[in-house]
Parts: structure tokens; C-alpha cells; sequence
């Protein structure tokens, strides 16, 4: 390969330039990374490297494409023996082609096969339940936190018996755990964790095995090396081997992903790991203004668990940070809706810490015709779990005894229905009671005599006060609250998206009109339809986590509250940095303007401005 001259700065030099051995690359938002890693695999094939025994690792399909293709068209596609992938298409290769020493058949499980495989097995524990009585769910909301946790317990390495106090039915997890593990093998299944697993127990316990990858890949090259989990760190340290050349590229600052086991002290304890590793900072950000840049600063300098940085501006854009407070979400989102009026909206992005605040904002806009996108499916509010619930009680009252409305609230609270009574596609309750009558089973058909009963009160009712009649009289709150009995927080929450269902319901006077209602508010799914994310017209919505990796001229970061950011449920040290982490990665993703605002609430109903403001409390000196 012909010798082309490096250009760079002088630290973007020194990583493209590193020789042998490990380096950890230190790359805040925008001081060119992706420039880094691909300038650095072509001056390793200047100095003789052999392309195929070089592995450039990502952590998204789609970045690896984005990586390869600049890659290919930097060197007119004389290289494609460089392997490009995630860490679950590397160990993929890399478990079906040791496959004829190991005996391993590798099945990917469906996501639709993870929740089928989970609720079977939460029914089975249902019905061993009981004895105590204690309220067992089976619902999308409950195996999707499973699921997450079951994700985070395999990638940290850990036992079943580590899991979160947070997780629900905790004290049954490490049995859920046991169970779908077994259930997966039976069926010669595994999932994208288990490959990491299972890689692992490969490397570790075939020498020859481990000796063969070692050599085909000579140099490793990582991406957003912040993200990394214990176990990959483990598959990554045995492929490294003796030699060591692991040149890996992130930012502590940007670790975001706590619940899939990410954690920044994979990057901070690098030199812990590798024999006398060299560590450069990227420390010129080419995307923020300076003003953009020394406000996100202020705010991740007061995190503890951290590299310090002295990043400069390497823009030349004039920006501005404008912190605005407004006495309500209503006045918020008007005032961005107005000021959407005068900006390029492709290049604008409103960013959010939860869907929930996203949802409502995309609401506003498409009710003033202001065009809008989703990057990822938004869940709606009248979706969420509790609310979702409560419209199916009153769905199955007023509008013809639907089996499907029904399967949904059978069991909330917990009653003993079982499927397999449920014979038509319409539900008549006193015929239901007399099949539990004839199976003996008397608790339950009194269960359900007394469900016609509230059934008969809801559908006399106007909504506002039939809800309250089924939060408080049918015991839908009492099921809640035994359901979250280990988290409060996750309670309060769904107390208050009910609360909010409350208020919204208090002006009709009718079933019908609240039916019309939720029907209007079904357009907002046609916007999170959107695939063609990045080149769709119109403002680009999103969450925090979702925001990262992109950049726009301008971003309104909305409703910077305490208990929207942080979390309510961030309680540990731990838990606020992460937190705090997610929105120095919004304000970064800003190049021009950043517009910060907080709702302060009534005297009545006051609400706090988020503790991450504190640093930049100069900027809020205006009210509206």
C-alpha cells in the first residue's frame, strides 16, 4: 500500500500512530474517533499488517456498516479481508466456525420466544402460588424487566442470586432464572448474551481453540469502548492474548447503559488490565460551540467517577445555551412549538430522558401540524402498563364483553381465571361463574360474581368516576400496590400516569366521548413508523440514550426536573452519575443552540428543577 501522508491533530496523531501493545483512547463528543479507528487500521497495513488479521469491533450493526463503508471508500475497497462487526457477529463467527471442534450448534432465540418462554414460565409459578396468596404477574411490562435483568446477571457474570432488589419477584428470580435457562437448553436455543457466554467458556477451555483466534486476529480495534460488559471485557482480554495490541476508543463520560452491565470503570481501570498501556486524550471537540461545550463540561465535572479532561472547542460556531423556566408543560411545549417556527427543522432535535415526556411532546406538535419524527416506536401513554389496564376494564364493560379486553384485567387483581375457561370471543361473566362452580373451585367463581357486579357499577358510571371506582372499590390500587411492593419508586410512577388518566377523563360525561378521545390520540403511532430516521423531514424526537452518536445545530432538552432527571429510581451514587452521564450526552449532541428548560409548577403544585442544573444556574434567569 502506497504511504499517504496522516493529517490530524497532534493527539489524533499520536493514537493513529500508536505502535505494539495496548492504548485506550480517551474520545469526548465530536473529536473525531471514528477518523481515529479508521486512519489507524490503514496506517497498520502501511507498516505490513496484514488486513485479515485485523478486527475492528462496534457495538451496532449499524455503526460497523457506517465504519466499513468509509473504511472502503478510503482505500478504493483494496482491503476487505478487515473484519468489521458487533461483538455478537464476531463471537457468532467465531462460535459456528469452531463448531467442528466443539460440537456447538448455535439456534439465535426470538425476541417473541424470550416473552412465550417467560410467560410460561411465570403461569407455572402463578398457579404453584397459592398457597400464600401472593399476586404473580404474567405481563409484557413485568418479563420485559426480567428479561433486562436476566440480560444484565449473564453479562456481569454474575448468579441468579446477585440480581437487583429492583428486579420483580425478586425472591423468585433466581428460580425464573434457573428455569429459562433450562427451558433454552431443552430446546437447544440461545440468545445474543449466551454467545458471549458460551464464547468465553470456549476461549477458556480449548487452548487450540483459543490459540487459532489469537492468531487470525493479531490486532483489535474497539469502538465505543464505554459500553463494554464484563464479559466481553473477558472475551476481549483472551483474544487479545500475550500480544496485547488492543487499541480501544470511548469516553467514560458518554457510559450509558448501566442496565446492560456497562460500567465506566471498564475504561477508567484500563491500566489495571493491560501491561504499561499508552492513554491519549482526544481533546478537541469539533461539534459544540464553545459556549455549548464549557456549559456540558460544568455539568459532568461534578461527576466523581471519571477521567478529568481539558477538552477545547475546535468549532468555529458562534452558540448560545438559553435556560428558560415555565410555570407548566403547556407553556414549555408552546414556547418550543413557536420557536420551531424559524429553524431548519432536520437539523433540530427535542431530546427527553423517558419516552413518556417524548410522547407528550409529540402530541403538542402534531396537533399544531408541526412536522415530527421518531428514531425509535414511542409507547403511548394510554399503552403503559396501569393505564393500559384500566381502559381494558373500561373497554370490557362498555363495549360488548370483548375475551381480548378481558384476558388483560382477569387477573388484576389476582382472581385464578384461567385461559382455558375463556371458550368464546365474548365473555359472559355469570355463564364463567358456573363453570367454576361445576369445577369446584368456589373462591373464584365468587371472584367472579362479584367482578359482574363492579362490571355493572363501571358502566353506569361517567369514566372520571368509574376509574375511581375501579382504583379504589374493585382493588386495582391494592393489587398495584402489592405488585411494586419492592419498588416504590416504579409505584408512584404508575400512580401517577392514573392520576393523569384521572384528569383527563374529568370532562366527559360519556363512555363514547372518552372512546373518541383515545381513538385521535392513535395518530401519534403513525409517526414512530418512521424507519428512514436521520434524512425525514420535520423535528427529530427522541430519548437520551437514543440521541447518542447523532448531532444537530439546535436542541431543546424539556421538563429537567428532579425525578424525571435523575430518576426516581436513581438512589445510589452510582445510579445519579449514570444519570447525569445521560445528559451531558444530550446537551453534546447540540453544534449551534441549546435551549434548557424545567417546569417550576403552582404554589399549590410546585415542582423542582433538576440538582444537574445547579452548575449552570446563570443561564436561568428567565421566567415564563
Amino acid at each position: 500500500m502506497k504511504q499517504n501522508k496522516m493529517t490530524g491533530n497532534p493527539a489524533q496523531l499520536r493514537a493513529i500512530e500508536h505502535g505494539e501493545g495496548a492504548a485506550c483512547v480517551i474520545a469526548g463528543p465530536g473529536s473525531g474517533k471514528t477518523f481515529v479507528i479508521i486512519k489507524r487500521v490503514i496506517r497498520l497495513i502501511e507498516k505490513g499488517v496484514s488486513p485479515g488479521s485485523i478486527l475492528v469491533i462496534t457495538f451496532t450493526k449499524a455503526a460497523a456498516i457506517e465504519m466499513q463503508q468509509r473504511f472502503t471508500k478510503e482505500t478504493n475497497s483494496m482491503y476487505p479481508e478487515v473484519l468489521f462487526g458487533t461483538f455478537h457477529s464476531c463471537f457468532y463467527q467465531i462460535l459456528q466456525q469452531s463448531g467442528s471442534r466443539t460440537n456447538n450448534t448455535v439456534t439465535i432465540m426470538r425476541e417473541a420466544d424470550k416473552y412465550n418462554c417467560l410467560g410460561h414460565i411465570l403461569k407455572d409459578l402463578q398457579a404453584r402460588e397459592k398457597i400464600n396468596h401472593k399476586s404473580v404477574d404474567y405481563d409484557k411490562e413485568t418479563i420485559k424487566l426480567l428479561l433486562s435483568e436476566i440480560s444484565r446477571v449473564k453479562n456481569d457474570g454474575a448468579g441468579p442470586e446477585q440480581a437487583s432488589k429492583d428486579v420483580p419477584l425478586r425472591e423468585y428470580f433466581p428460580n425464573i432464572f434457573k428455569e429459562y435457562r433450562s427451558l433454552m437448553k431443552e430446546q437447544s436455543l440461545i440468545d445474543f448474551d449466551d454467545m458471549v457466554l458460551m464464547c468465553h467458556d470456549l476461549l477458556s477451555s480449548n487452548r487450540d481453540v483459543l490459540r487459532l483466534w489469537q492468531d487470525k486476529f493479531k490486532y483489535i480495534l474497539i469502538d465505543e469502548y464505554q459500553d463494554i460488559n464484563r464479559m466481553q471485557f473477558e472475551v476481549v482480554k483472551l483474544l487479545a492474548g500475550k500480544r496485547e495490541n488492543l487499541f480501544v476508543v470511548g469516553d467514560d463520560d458518554q457510559s450509558i447503559y448501566g442496565f446492560r452491565g456497562s460500567r465506566p470503570e471498564f475504561m477508567l481501570d484500563f491500566k489495571k488490565h493491560f501491561y504499561m498501556p499508552k492513554e491519549i486524550l482526544l481533546d478537541v471537540n469539533y461539534r459544540c460551540s464553545k459556549e455549548i461545550l464549557e456549559g456540558s463540561l460544568k455539568v459532568i465535572d461534578e461527576n466523581n467517577i471519571r477521567f478529568k479532561k481539558d477538552i477545547k472547542a475546535g468549532s468555529q460556531n458562534r452558540g448560545n445555551i438559553t435556560g428558560l423556566t415555565f410555570e407548566d408543560k403547556d407553556s414549555e411545549y408552546s414556547y418550543i412549538a413557536d420557536k420551531l417556527k424559524n429553524l431548519s427543522l432536520k437539523n433540530t432535535a427535542i431530546i427527553f430522558r423517558t419516552n413518556t415526556e417524548a410522547t407528550a411532546m409529540a402530541k403538542y406538535l402534531i396537533n399544531r401540524d408541526i412536522p415530527c419524527s421518531y428514531r425509535e416506536r414511542i409507547t403511548l401513554f394510554y399503552e403503559k402498563n396501569g393505564v393500559s389496564d384500566v381502559i381494558s376494564y373500561l373497554r370490557f364493560s362498555n363495549n360488548g364483553f370483548k375475551r381480548s379486553d378481558f384476558l388483560k384485567i382477569m387477573n388484576k387483581p389476582v382472581r385464578y381465571i384461567t385461559r382455558e375457561s375463556l371458550t368464546d370471543d365474548t365473555v359472559e361473566l355469570s355463564k364463567l361463574a358456573a363453570y367454576f362452580v361445576k369445577k369446584g373451585r368456589m373462591s373464584t367463581a365468587d371472584s367472579v360474581k362479584k367482578l359482574e357486579r363492579d362490571v355493572r357499577m363501571i358502566r353506569s358510571l361517567r369514566p372520571y368516576l368509574a376509574i375511581h371506582y375501579i382504583r379504589n372499590v374493585l382493588g386495582f390500587n391494592k393489587y398495584l400496590k402489592d405488585k411494586y411492593l419492592s419498588d416504590k419508586a416504579r409505584l408512584d410512577e404508575v400512580m401517577k400516569d392514573l392520576d393523569d388518566l384521572m384528569e383527563q377523563c374529568r370532562g366527559f360525561e360519556e363512555y363514547s366521548e372518552f372512546e373518541e378521545y383515545l381513538k385521535e390520540q392513535e395518530k401519534i403511532k403513525e409517526i414512530s413508523k418512521n424507519t428512514d430516521f436521520v434524512n425525514k423531514e420535520g423535528v427529530k424526537i427522541m430519548t437520551m440514550h437514543a440521541s447518542k452518536g447523532l448531532e444537530f445545530d439546535n436542541v431543546f432538552i424539556p421538563d429537567l426536573n428532579e425525578g424525571i432527571i435523575p430518576s426516581r429510581r436513581s438512589i445510589s451514587a452510582a445510579d445519579v452519575e449514570e444519570e447525569r452521564r445521560m445528559f451531558y450526552v444530550a446537551m453534546t449532541r447540540a453544534k449551534k443552540e441549546l435551549c434548557l428548560s424545567y417546569v417550576r409548577g403552582t404554589k399549590e403544585n410546585p415542582s423542582m428543577r433538576s440538582g444537574f442544573l445547579r452548575p449552570l444556574s446563570e443561564y436561568f434567569c428567565t421566567a415564563r
